[in-house]
């Protein structure tokens, strides 16, 4: 009976011995959680905020091909053109519609090339040995423009397009985007689809 008391003595002497080993476990357990692991969630949604701006500013940015016809500058939204080449025009071909100033050779095609002058009230283009030719294209077809001076391709603000005065014919006000200034000179931002529209091409 003594072995069997002093046995029980020593359940309780062990149990007691575990219970602050219980303790000490529960308390790593919750040390675990301590570390400040939000404030590191908190970083990304900081750094998604910062490009929203950039793209603002790229959609109200708008690249235009800017040219001289004649002693006027126009503009085409550079989307519609697909090249810029400097060519020799030749004679146009026998039939060809008036506002044909005739045609070049582009990778071994004979492309039309248009005169916007006539379409402008503008009178007749400069003639020159070679030209600067705007290439676009509507449905497969392929045209050229001529014009009389490149003034390269610019950035300006969608804000700062102004709208078209009301002393235009309907008419020209339909083929007419708006008014855009570059440095000291202003231009007409033209629908260069519209007007092929008008000449029934494509």
């Amino acid at each position: 009976m003594k072995k069997k008391l002093s046995f029980r003595k020593m359940l309780d002497v062990t149990g007691g011995k575990t219970k602050p080993q219980t303790k000490k476990k529960r308390s790593a357990k919750k040390k675990e959680p301590l570390p400040p692991q939000p404030k590191a969630a908190e970083k990304p949604t900081k750094q998604i905020r910062r490009p929203i701006p950039q793209g603002e500013t790229k959609v109200k940015q708008k690249k235009v091909v800017l040219f001289r016809l004649s002693d006027e500058y126009y503009g085409i939204d550079v989307s519609k053109i697909d090249e810029i080449i400097d060519a020799h025009v030749n004679e146009k071909i026998a039939g060809m519609p008036d506002f044909v100033a005739g045609v070049i050779s582009l990778r071994g095609e004979a492309i039309p090339v248009l005169s916007l002058n006539d379409y402008f009230h503008l009178g007749e283009s400069t003639k020159a040995e070679t030209n600067t030719v705007l290439i676009t294209s509507k449905n497969g077809e392929v045209y050229g423009i001529c014009i009389d001076e490149l003034r390269g391709v610019i950035d300006i603000d969608t804000s700062s397009i102004l709208a078209v005065p009301s002393v235009f014919t309907e008419e020209e006000m339909a083929y007419l985007e708006g008014i855009i200034k570059y440095g000291v000179e202003i231009a007409a931002l033209i629908d260069i689809e519209l007007i092929m529209r008008n000449y029934r091409l494509g």
